[in-house]
């Protein structure tokens, strides 16, 4: 929980086997057909031509930039993100698929409060579950409307983790493990002030929720970090050691049973520049 919080906001200060288990993580994320849903509905809402010029605004590991580079085949993307590492390994990993290097695919190291490139320089800007991560998410805001143009598209997928819920014999617990979780990130709620957020300074063009559905134990332990989430919510004094056991073995009993789930709500707002 404390690791993944920090990880996010400075993926350059981890190494060897932290930084692989992070970047493996978002891989499992990205393979994962409920984030694939969402991320292929905000394709469509940054309304692109063939000839138009799209931003991924911390673009991680970069598994947003061939699906956007595909629906603009005469135009160019680019990718923003704080870590080297990680445009690093967007970069060989985009160019090993394409068998080269493809010039109209771009990969910038950039804080995403002072982004190098110039005002209107694109057609439309994205951001997908990074803004949970970044304090006053308003500036952040606010420096993707700069590049992009009049009349052009910003595009946000945020979670509401105050939505999420784990499926439990003792929901109590449950509730306390999910609260956990949402305090370590610096804006857990973020979905649901996108509206307002990106509302108040565009002309508001699209508001939907989509569920990410967890329906193993395994894909919640992995991608949510359950294990260290209950761990901290040991050392936090939020659950005790004997409520812990109780809890896991619930999941375990239901996981064998098919009955396994959580969910999270992801917000997925798009307005167009003044």
């Amino acid at each position: 929980m404390k690791f993944l919080a920090q990880a996010y906001q400075n993926a350059d200060a981890f190494s060897g086997s932290e930084l692989e288990n992070l970047e493996g993580l978002l891989h499992l994320m990205a393979a994962h057909p409920g984030f694939q849903a969402y991320k292929e509905a905000s394709y469509k809402l940054l309304e692109l031509s063939p000839d138009s010029h799209a931003a991924d605004v911390a673009c991680g590991l970069g598994f947003d930039l061939p699906h956007l580079k595909a629906l603009v085949p005469r135009g160019s993307v680019t990718g923003f993100d704080l870590s080297a590492k990680f445009l690093a390994s967007a970069k060989a990993r985009i160019q090993a698929a394409a068998g080269g290097a493809d010039a109209s695919i771009h990969f910038l190291q950039s804080d995403i409060k002072a982004l190098d490139a110039d005002t209107g320089a694109f057609d439309a800007v994205r951001i997908d579950r990074s803004l949970q991560h970044i304090p006053e998410p308003e500036v952040a805001i606010a420096e993707m409307l700069r590049i992009v143009r009049p009349g052009g598209i910003i595009c946000a997928a945020e979670p509401d983790w105050g939505s999420f819920v784990i499926a439990s014999s003792t929901p109590e617990i449950a509730t306390k493990v999910a609260a956990v979780y949402a305090c370590a990130l610096v804006n857990p709620r973020i979905g649901r002030d996108l509206v307002d957020l990106i509302g108040t300074q565009t002309e508001l063009t699209h508001h939907s929720v989509h569920s990410l559905l967890f329906k193993s134990l395994a894909d919640l332990n992995r991608m949510c970090v359950l294990g260290d989430i209950t761990a901290r919510s040991v050392e936090a004094g939020v659950i005790t050691s004997s409520e812990n056991a109780r809890f896991w073995q619930d999941l375990e009993e239901r996981d064998r049973a098919g009955r396994c789930f959580a969910n999270l709500n992801i917000h997925l707002v798009s307005g167009r520049k003044p």
